[in-house]
């Protein structure tokens, strides 16, 4: 035995190789008999599989004939049956084809589906027509009480002159056509896109489940198939608008009526039946009060079906302008201002001279022109705006005030950067240093002149320009937009109005504070003249990137625009300025950014420390300043 063995152990290699031949024969034959027999528990049984006839391609005629097996048609292959009897069933795939003609007669089912064609006159099928997929069917002058017809998926299906028993509609798309038809029972249990036209015709029983369908279309933002949107708007009243159809469409007459809720609540009944497939319309509704409120569109459709559309509006309310307390502090001021010149002259009268307002006045007449050229390029930001709307209505029609006040908002960010600049550069920046540079100043000095008497003419002078200027832009904004809203926004236009005048003020009063200052501090103009471009240009653009560094937007607390930017987000747009933190798109980019939000009182007192803070540190320093 154990010499057998050593024998066997010369061949080892060779048995190794022959017992994995072996059972990997077993394995495959294995494979092949379940895949057989997964086939088999797989088949569909409504299909033969056996003793079928099968067309694959080409065109074939079937005349006067009796076939008693099943007939497949697949591919591209056309079917004509023409006044012959089938005994079996037809099974129609891809874009196959089969007419039947001439007092034929098909006495088991018809199965279609992909995208294959059905076309049947004057003959009959005795079993039921299952259409599926893409398929298309039509039966003309076919009277066969025991048909049933099965609709699916996309079919389409025109039934002329013909009598069914039964219709069952199951589809998501396509459409069914009854025309000059008897049917004992139409059943519509599919989806409102799957339309079903009844023309002329004898239904003994609709059953008709499909609901209603609607969806709003507006206001503007809004596109099809909107379900519980969510909106937000200053607008007091809204322009609803939406589109209503159903299924089915009896002699061409669309029976269907809408209910408009508010807050759940019963709002208006609006009649939608008539002669079109499609019914579109318009309701206006007013909002109530600021806050979150549902608006719903109900249609209903004459066997009771409702259908629900549902958008969620937020009414934004801007803070209307504060124009008493506004008076009332133009006339303690000028109260001040009067009430100072009249104690200056009693002083005067005394032997006091003070040149504050002989500089003042010096200051106005040598800038007139400059601030003529200002006040009439005021007028620009109203004029752009003024051609902007029109063309907007031109084309859509009309202008929500949102739109109105998102374009003021724009326009008037891009116009206090470029005027802050204009104005700090053209009229403040070489005030002081001009003076220094070519010797007025020292020629100033040998008069009975005090340094600071000399440098706040030269302020109050600025401060007039900067007030009758904004009084310009702000009229400006006004009579550019008032003309294109609805005449209960006119409040509103006004509001932003005295809005845009104190942004204007709290923007440049301290970027004129700065510009003097620097202008002081500084011998040469060229200083003076970068200062503002550094304050307006510069630092916003570098900052404004820095949230996303940091992870919060507490730099932009050293972004001058950004100050200015957040009193028009609060007062005339929520949608702030163009050049606000670029931040607020690192969500785009998976970060998380703290935001940093300042009321309107603290960044008044937050620029109003600023101006008075380097208004003074410029008379200080002016004080002390050597001066040849």
């Amino acid at each position: 035995m154990i010499e057998v063995c050593q024998k066997l152990k010369k061949f080892k290699i060779p048995i190794l190789i022959l017992c994995l031949f072996l059972v990997g024969s077993f394995i495959l034959q294995y494979s092949i008999l379940l895949d057989k027999n997964l086939e088999n528990l797989a088949q569909d049984f409504s299909i033969p599989h056996q003793n079928g006839i099968t067309y694959s391609s080409g065109n074939i005629l079937i005349e006067n004939q009796t076939v008693q097996d099943d007939i497949i048609i697949k591919f591209t292959a056309s079917v004509s049956i023409v006044n012959s009897t089938l005994q079996g069933s037809i099974y129609m795939f891809n874009i196959g084809g089969l007419f039947v003609l001439q007092s034929s007669n098909i006495t088991q089912n018809v199965v279609m589906s992909d995208i294959s064609t059905l076309f049947v006159e004057n003959s009959t099928i005795g079993g039921s027509i299952e259409c599926r997929d893409d398929t298309s069917m039509e039966l003309f002058d076919c009277h066969t009480p025991t048909t049933t017809v099965w609709k699916f998926d996309s079919a389409n299906i025109i039934l002329n002159g013909s009598n069914l028993a039964t219709l069952n509609e199951f589809g998501i798309a396509g459409m069914i056509h009854i025309i000059n038809s008897q049917i004992s029972l139409v059943s519509l249990n599919g989806l409102p896109s799957s339309r079903t036209y009844i023309t002329n015709s004898n239904i003994l029983f609709l059953n008709d489940l499909v609901v209603p369908l609607n969806a709003i279309t507006g206001p503007y933002r809004f596109s099809v198939l909107t379900f519980n949107i969510s909106y937000s708007t200053s607008e007091r009243i809204i322009n609803l608008t939406w589109v209503g159809w159903d299924s089915p469409i009896i002699d061409g007459y669309l029976n269907i009526t809408f209910e408009i809720y508010l807050d759940n609540q019963f709002y208006a009944e609006i009649n939608g039946s008539g002669y079109y497939d499609l019914y579109s319309s318009s309701y206006q509704v007013h909002i109530p009060d600021p806050g979150k409120h549902n608006v719903s569109i109900v249609s209903i459709d004459s066997r009771g079906n409702r259908y629900t559309s549902t958008i969620i509006i937020e009414q934004i309310s801007y803070p209307p302008f504060q124009w008493i307390p506004f008076f009332i502090t133009i006339v303690v001021i000028a109260g001040l201002i009067t009430g100072t010149i009249i104690w200056v002259k009693k002083k005067q009268n005394r032997g006091y001279f003070s040149s504050v307002g002989t500089i003042f006045k010096t200051e106005l007449v040598a800038g007139k022109k400059k601030l003529l050229i200002l006040a009439i390029t005021s007028a620009t930001p109203g004029i752009i705006l003024f051609f902007s709307f029109m063309v907007i209505t031109s084309l859509v029609g009309s202008i929500a005030i949102d739109g109105i006040r998102d374009l003021i908002s724009m326009i008037l960010s891009i116009y206090i950067l470029y005027f802050g600049l204009i104005f700090s550069i053209s009229v403040g920046a070489g005030s002081v240093a001009n003076a220094k540079k070519n010797g007025t100043l020292s020629w100033f000095f040998s008069k009975p002149v005090r340094r600071w008497e000399f440098l706040w003419g030269k302020i109050l002078a600025f401060m007039v320009m900067i007030v009758i200027t904004m009084i310009c832009v702000s009229i400006s904004f006004v009579l550019g937009s008032i003309f294109y809203v609805d005449p209960i926004y006119f409040a509103d236009i006004l509001s932003i109005g005295g809005y845009i005048f104190l942004i204007g003020l709290i923007a440049l009063l301290p970027l004129t504070a700065i510009v003097v200052f620097s202008s002081s501090v500084f011998k040469k103009v060229g200083f003076a003249y970068f200062i503002p471009i550094i304050v307006f240009m510069a630092l916003p653009s570098i900052i404004s990137f820095l949230p996303m560094l940091a992870r919060s937007e507490w730099p932009l607390l050293f972004s001058f625009t950004f100050y200015f930017e957040q009193l028009g987000k609060v007062w005339i747009s929520n949608i702030g300025g163009l050049f606000g933190s670029i931040g607020s798109y690192g969500g785009l980019l998976g970060i998380e950014i703290t935001p940093l939000t300042l009321t309107p009182s603290t960044i008044i007192v937050i620029m109003v420390s600023l101006t008075i803070a380097f208004f003074s540190l410029a008379t200080i320093i002016f004080q002390k300043q050597d001066i040849p």
